[in-house]
């Protein structure tokens, strides 16, 4: 039915003397996320997806563009040559063919093309003509139409449209470095992972489970997670998941449980941060939400921070609560983040947790814990290390720090 796709995009046309850079890396991904089912040609402000030997543009094509970052929009277009007659022919075939009866209607032709003998605002009428007298149904709207037909008459290649399905545009995951989210079972971290895949990161989760109290059940719901995460990102998606039940196990022998949750994202951090940097992440992605629980008061952020050297984005920091529900709910991941399956901080939750800490006081503290370097180690080469691409499980194993560096 449909000939090509006509991809717009709109941060990368601000882009100066980078955006070939930019565009580059978005063909790159469309080709990963389509599994090189297609070719991709880029003109003047577009690019346009070419199908390869059988495929057909369908539901399931346009679903899987829409999850591209860096696209605008996508529209599936016919190609017309640059004559008037199949030009009209081929609007009024493309409308049958969707079964455009009534309703109001706009042609909005361009020619950049200056061979082409006919002005784009006469070509506007003529062919707004031409419809009406095919459709009686079908009247003129220049304002707000039902169906914006768009004609585009380029030098390189002319085609016509009027589908505009809107995508979550931003820049191509790849274009803005590499991070670690660290990956919970609940609403907000997939919700700041998402965010960050947006701004062109590319990503690898780090979770952590605390066996016997949450198992399988537990692993279960962060894998659901991050192939819903998968399925916006073109590359290999690893996941890291860390038994942390020894650490915490040595930090509740302190009795200190009102400062017990706070030492617990301490030694999170400095685990993820060697995480991180064997992974080649310049940076921490975290779902800390300001206020929200004792954690994320601003003095308690200041504690745990100080555990690590490495940047740390918190890309919901600002944000309200019912915000992050509505974009889990559109990206997918609100019905799996509500599973009642604990995460590893939930199963040693303290009755009353600090909402204020010290940095020092904190430090004495953790330098009575014995061992806890050690600990923190062994837990790092017991890591859980799951592979996966376009929502599925591609491989699996058990991390050791020996191995090289991943820049996957």
């Amino acid at each position: 039915m449909y000939d090509f796709v006509v991809i717009k995009y709109s941060e990368i046309g601000t882009k100066g003397k980078n955006r070939k850079i930019f565009e580059s890396k978005l063909m790159n991904n469309i080709v990963l996320q389509l599994n090189h089912s297609v070719k991709v040609k880029k003109i003047y402000g577009r690019i346009i997806v070419f199908p390869k030997d059988n495929i057909k543009i369908d539901k399931k094509m346009l679903y899987s563009l829409k999850k591209v970052f860096g696209i605008k929009s996508i529209s599936p277009a016919i190609e017309v040559e640059k004559d008037y007659n199949d030009i009209k022919n081929k609007i009024i075939w493309l409308l049958k063919e969707n079964h455009v009866e009534s309703g109001t209607f706009k042609i909005d032709a361009r020619r950049t093309d200056k061979s082409f003998p006919i002005r784009s605002f006469d070509l506007n009428k003529k062919l707004g003509e031409d419809i009406l007298n095919e459709f009686n149904k079908l009247t003129v709207d220049v304002h707000k139409p039902e169906y914006l037909i768009k004609v585009e008459i380029r030098q390189e290649l002319s085609f016509v449209y009027f589908e505009n399905i809107e995508c979550f545009a931003g820049y191509p995951v790849g274009a803005g470095g590499k991070a670690s989210i660290m990956l919970s079972g609940g609403i907000d971290s997939p919700v700041a992972a998402w965010t960050m895949m947006k701004r062109g990161l590319k990503l690898n989760a780090i979770s952590f489970y605390s066996p016997p109290s949450n198992g399988e059940k537990t692993i279960f719901k962060l894998l659901e997670l991050s192939k819903k995460l998968s399925e916006f990102y073109p590359f290999n998606f690893y996941h890291y998941i860390i038994p942390f039940t020894e650490v915490q196990m040595a930090i509740k022998k302190l009795k200190k449980d009102s400062y017990s949750l706070i030492m617990q994202r301490r030694s999170m951090l400095r685990i993820a941060s060697k995480l991180a940097w064997h992974t080649g992440s310049a940076a921490l992605i975290t779902g800390e939400n300001l206020g929200q629980v004792a954690s994320q008061t601003l003095e308690n952020m200041i504690t745990i921070s100080e555990a690590t050297d490495m940047l740390i984005l918190r890309p919901l920091i600002g944000y309200e609560k019912l915000d992050i529900v509505r974009k889990s709910k559109e990206i997918g991941t609100y019905d799996i983040s509500i599973l009642p399956y604990k995460d590893s901080c939930v199963a040693f939750l303290p009755k009353s947790p600090a909402t204020k800490s010290f940095v020092d006081k904190i430090k004495l503290m953790e330098n009575k814990i014995e061992d806890i370097k050690t600990l923190e180690l062994n837990a790092l080469n017991n890591s859980l290390v799951y592979i996966i691409k376009n929502g599925s499980i591609i491989d699996n194993y058990v991390f050791s720090e020996k191995e090289g560096l991943n820049n996957e």
